[in-house]
């Protein structure tokens, strides 16, 4: 046969008063947020004066408990705890932690966590987005031309970016994954920078169209600060480029 908790008066209230759960022969628990912050808002006025008033109670409490005013101040003073789960009504932001290889040394590089710290710029009739599906996850890195080039984009691309810490002297595999939407002469390119540096490009026709292909870039770094950056030139006008799975890893 279960245990039958005999509770104070006071505490019989109280967990009609914040919505509780009986937890001891004493107090109880609350467990709904909403129901616990009008109450908690009701005994911070209640309690300020003599209140000898029979009406104006919270509805769940009245019409389980009574009207009895000496019991409302009894309640109020019994407040149980809120569960710590249920402090909030929101729920928590999940933290968003890729998988990266080993030793490498881009962050997000697969944009499964936005865009950040990865930069973007648009320029005139273009723009940029985080798409699903991406190449073997769930995002990539789109890019958009809207219309006509920009007159300047050929000095002054749209791109996106990101700042590596390598280290100097060392030999590193770039690897990315491309993809763009058709083949045609004027669907342009995408150009790898280091360091305002060009160190490699890929057309819309050198490993076909419609899918993501592989790219792979060796180099040697020049500096422990390392802007990496991928630059989009098309004068294709309405242009589909994706960018997807980026890492740099020391060759040894």
């Amino acid at each position: 046969m279960a245990n039958i908790v005999t509770l104070s008066r006071a505490a019989i209230l109280a967990c009609c008063l914040f919505a509780g759960d009986i937890v001891s022969a004493a107090s109880c628990n609350a467990d709904n947020p909403a129901a616990y912050s009008s109450a908690a808002a009701f005994c911070a006025t209640y309690t300020t004066t003599v209140n000898t008033q029979t009406t104006g109670f919270p509805t769940r409490a009245s019409s389980a408990c009574g009207t009895a005013s000496a019991r409302y101040s009894s309640a109020c003073s019994c407040k149980p705890t809120l569960s710590s789960t249920l402090t909030s009504s929101a729920k928590p932001t999940p933290t968003c932690q890729p998988s990266r290889p080993a030793n490498d040394a881009v962050s997000n590089g697969g944009f499964e966590c936005g865009l950040a710290p990865w930069v973007a710029k648009d320029v005139l009739n273009t723009k940029h987005s985080i798409t699903s599906p991406g190449d073997t996850s769930s995002f990539a890195y789109q890019f958009n031309q809207l219309g006509p080039q920009d007159p300047d984009a050929g000095r002054n691309p749209a791109a996106v970016y990101q700042v590596l810490t390598l280290v100097s002297g060392v030999s590193y595999n770039l690897r990315f994954r491309t993809f763009f939407d058709k083949c045609t002469p004027a669907e342009g390119f995408v150009g790898v920078m280091l360091n305002r540096n060009p160190v490699y490009t890929v057309d819309a026709c050198d490993k076909g169209a419609g899918a993501f292909k592989d790219n792979l870039v060796q180099f040697v770094a020049t500096s422990d600060q390392t802007e990496l950056k991928f630059e989009f030139i098309t004068n294709e006008n309405d242009a589909v480029i994706k960018i997807d799975n980026v890492s740099v890893v020391p060759l040894h």
